[in-house]
């Protein structure tokens, strides 16, 4: 394996993975909705947000548990639910990312995004908020309403899987 963390084999059975859950998430743009709206209420319209939640939270562990180093990114979301896209951040540190404001509103106002999910990992292993992740998540909250912008949730996730700040996921 020269020092590499994966074999081949190892690799192509991730790449392959990537790929599913990929088509996961371009499914999602296409019809299913990450949160209930007006027009989308009870029981199955519950159940296509769960799976939806759930499709995304894989993809998220899949892409950015294994980093070495955090990245930040948020994950776009229309007034009728469905995920635009997941926008990154400039690449982090070993230890800490940048998610500022001015890029996120960036992010917001390009997509036409109506709701946001904010999610970075922690290289660590360790997908326990730090204080920081809670402070930065009490801060963005009424911010992102002023722009006419839901928080959804804020997600820590590494390898073995993701928190959810504002417990939504």
């Amino acid at each position: 394996m020269n020092g590499e963390l994966f074999s081949d084999f190892e690799r192509e059975l991730i790449d392959a993975a990537r790929m599913v859950l990929c088509d996961g998430v371009r499914r999602l743009t296409e019809r299913q909705g990450l949160f209930q709206t007006i027009k989308r209420k009870g029981k199955e319209a519950r159940a296509e947000v769960l799976a939806a939640r759930s499709t995304l939270v894989d993809y998220l562990i899949a892409t950015y548990g294994p980093l070495r180093h955090e990245v930040a990114a948020c994950c776009l979301v229309d007034a009728q639910g469905r995920l635009i896209g997941v926008e990154e951040f400039p690449q982090g540190k070993a230890t800490h990312c940048e998610a500022s404001p001015r890029l996120l509103a960036g992010m917001i106002v390009r997509s036409g995004a109506v709701a946001c999910i904010l999610v970075h990992n922690h290289p660590s292993g360790d997908n326990t908020p730090s204080r920081e992740d809670v402070a930065l998540t009490a801060q963005y909250g009424p911010w992102l309403a002023q722009m006419e912008c839901e928080l959804i949730d804020h997600l820590v996730v590494c390898t073995s899987g993701a928190a959810s700040i504002l417990g939504e996921f």
